[in-house]
C-alpha cells in the first residue's frame, strides 16, 4: 500500500510513472513491428485462396508449381483448384499454362486468378512431366516443371 505522502510525491514527480510505462510501450512497439514483418513475409499464405472440397490445390508461380508432384489414380476424374497470384506483366500473354502432352492436359490460367480444372486421368500409370510453356522460360525452364504421378487403381 502506498501512503498519502508517496502518492503526492508521485504526482509531483511523474517520471516514476513514465519510467514504469517505458517497458510496456517498448513491448507494444516490438509486437507491432514483428506483426507487420510477419504479414509482409507470409502475406501470400494468409491471403491464399482456399481449395474447393475434394480438389487438389495447385499453385503456379514464377518459381514453378506447388506442389511439384501431383499424385492421382489412373482412370479417376480429378479437379485441380488452380491459382496464381502472379501479375500479368510478368507472364507472356498474361497467363500461366499447365501442359502435359502425353496426358492430353493443356490449360491456361489468367494472371491473378483461380479456376477449377476437371481432368479425366488416363489409365496409364507412370510419371509424367507437366510444364508452363507461356512464360518463365517455357518448356526449357528448369523451374516451371512438375510431375504428375499416375498410380494404378
Amino acid at each position: 500500500m502506498t501512503t498519502r505522502a508517496q502518492r503526492r510525491q508521485a504526482a509531483r514527480h511523474p517520471e516514476g510513472a513514465i519510467d514504469r510505462a517505458k517497458p510496456v510501450v517498448f513491448g507494444l512497439i516490438v509486437v507491432g513491428v514483428l506483426a507487420a514483418g510477419a504479414v509482409l513475409a507470409f502475406g501470400d499464405f494468409l491471403n491464399r485462396p482456399s481449395a474447393a472440397a475434394g480438389a487438389i490445390d495447385v499453385q503456379s508461380s514464377m518459381a514453378g508449381f506447388t506442389p511439384s508432384e501431383i499424385r492421382v489414380q489412373a482412370g479417376a476424374t480429378v479437379t485441380f483448384d488452380w491459382w496464381t497470384q502472379d501479375a500479368a506483366v510478368h507472364l507472356e500473354n498474361g497467363v500461366h499454362t499447365m501442359i502435359a502432352p502425353e496426358l492430353g492436359l493443356n490449360e491456361a490460367l489468367p494472371a491473378e486468378s483461380r479456376r477449377p480444372v476437371t481432368w479425366q486421368v488416363p489409365n496409364r500409370p507412370g510419371t509424367y512431366d507437366v510444364y508452363c510453356d507461356s512464360c518463365c522460360g517455357g518448356v526449357d525452364s528448369p523451374t516451371m516443371h512438375g510431375k504428375i504421378v499416375i498410380e494404378a487403381a
